[in-house]
């Protein structure tokens, strides 16, 4: 999948449709290129000439002096055929096409795509698209996007999507409020010709991605697709967010990318035997990027749970029980260990409601305490924390604390808030930006356990 290097390193970028007013896609484009210190060439295009952000604007492809390896198109569908023969005299190997008016469209649209496709086959050139926002590489600040890209957070996960105006806000979304790093973010748009099977194939042995996140409407070339879906799941995680799984959301994924959703139960089953983790919802989709890219692997699958409250334990175990977890006796060691951190007439027994004679003297010492005993506890193989925050902070722990307690084991953590959501909001950034995973539930923090 060597081709799909020109989308993410390329050496010169042309902009057709490129523009002087602020705000248009074709300004953006050109404006996140010169921003975010792209190296390559940048050859904005426009029959009016001039210039844009102090760059030379040209007439047409054929008027630039050099060779161009992409192409980010805003070209009328109509004028798209053309632009893909000119293309193809100054060596383009790729190009985007950001313009709609395609098989989304319907009519003649459908038309106009395959010839599209033809062309661009027999002139070795490669697609992304039509109807697509552009590509983003965090490992060179590449953002080939008329999203308006203000901050990136270079990181392991790699982000792809059927529909532009989904992976932007919410690949924004991941890095700044799941505190998660991209590698590479991409929409597909149409998927006229690269599609989700070229991409996982380029991503299984992309060093910069660690875990693989894919939104899709609809599937082409399906056993293709799940044989790249099987070969990268040997290596990284693979989390498939399936959508347009109703009658009506199948209607609008046609109108929408052109899109034609198969069955949802059958898709299911299918990406389950390929090795996929399934989705179900945008909320467990971002859930389940946060967790593979947080977590270390557990050995098994049992849980300890800690919590400030006999009820919440009580959600907390049924969670455990219908995501296939099991809630595992403490050892005497572990007991022995917590008891001596807790009032005399403590009960200890998994669920740990701490609470459940009187407060713990020290909140410090008993998270640390109760970490590091489950952390040597053989029955455990993971812990989930759930955590109660007063505005006044009388039982707030030292977020630190449970940081180191958790550096010093080796399964996984997670962590349930709630309380006044100030002293939540403080706390929450200081464990995720330490690495351990902060859920709004503990029924969704337990799932993301059973996930791993």
């Amino acid at each position: 999948m060597k081709h799909l290097q020109h989308f993410f390193d390329p050496k010169a970028v042309a902009i057709i449709g490129a523009s002087a007013t602020y705000g248009k896609p074709g300004y953006m484009i050109v404006e996140n290129l010169i921003k975010w210190g792209y190296k390559g060439k940048i050859y904005p295009i426009n029959p009016s000439n001039g210039e844009i952000l102090g760059l030379k604007v040209y007439e047409n492809l054929k008027s630039i002096p050099e060779d161009v390896e992409l192409v980010a198109s805003l070209a009328p569908a109509k004028d798209t055929v053309k632009l893909i023969r000119d293309a193809s005299e100054k060596g383009v190997r790729g190009i985007v096409i950001v313009s709609g008016g395609f098989s989304e469209a319907g009519g003649a649209g459908w038309s106009i795509e395959k010839e599209v496709v033809d062309t661009a086959y027999k002139n070795g050139i490669r697609i992304i698209g039509p109807n697509a926002i552009g590509p983003i590489n965090t490992s060179n600040d590449f953002v080939l996007s008329f999203y308006p890209v203000e901050s990136l957070k270079k990181g392991r996960v790699a982000f792809i999507a059927q529909s532009g105006q989904f992976v932007a806000p919410v690949m924004e979304f991941i890095f700044s409020f799941l505190n998660v790093g991209i590698s590479k973010s991409f929409d597909l748009g149409n998927k006229c010709d690269i599609d989700d099977a070229d991409v996982l194939q380029y991503l299984e042995n992309d060093p910069d991605t660690k875990v693989v996140a894919l939104h899709c409407e609809g599937i082409k070339e399906g056993r293709r697709f799940l044989k790249a879906c099987k070969s990268i799941s040997r290596k990284k995680p693979l989390i498939v967010f399936k959508t347009g799984n109703t009658p009506i959301g199948a209607k609008a994924a046609i109108s929408h990318s052109g899109a034609i959703s198969g069955d949802a139960f059958i898709a299911g089953a299918a990406l389950k035997q390929a090795g996929a983790i399934r989705a179900n919802g945008l909320d467990e989709f971002l859930d389940l990027i946060k967790t593979f890219d947080y977590l270390p692997f557990p050995k098994g699958k049992n849980v300890g749970i800690v919590t400030y409250s006999g009820g919440v334990g009580v959600i907390a175990a049924d969670a455990c029980e219908e995501c296939g977890l099991s809630v595992a006796k403490y050892s005497d060691r572990t007991i022995s260990k917590i008891k001596s951190v807790l009032p005399k007439k403590a009960s200890i027994s998994n669920p740990l409601d701490f609470f459940a004679v009187a407060p713990p003297k020290d909140i410090d010492s008993f998270y640390q305490t109760a970490i590091l005993a489950l952390g040597e506890d053989m029955n455990i193989d993971s812990i989930a924390l759930c955590m109660m925050l007063p505005e006044k902070g009388v039982w707030t722990p030292d977020p630190y604390i449970i940081l180191n307690a958790a550096k010093n084991i080796s399964k996984p953590v997670v962590v349930w808030l709630v309380g006044y959501w100030e002293s939540m909001r403080d706390i929450w950034k200081v464990l995720e930006d330490g690495g351990i995973p902060v859920y709004l539930s503990p029924a969704r923090a337990v799932k993301a356990i059973s996930a791993l």
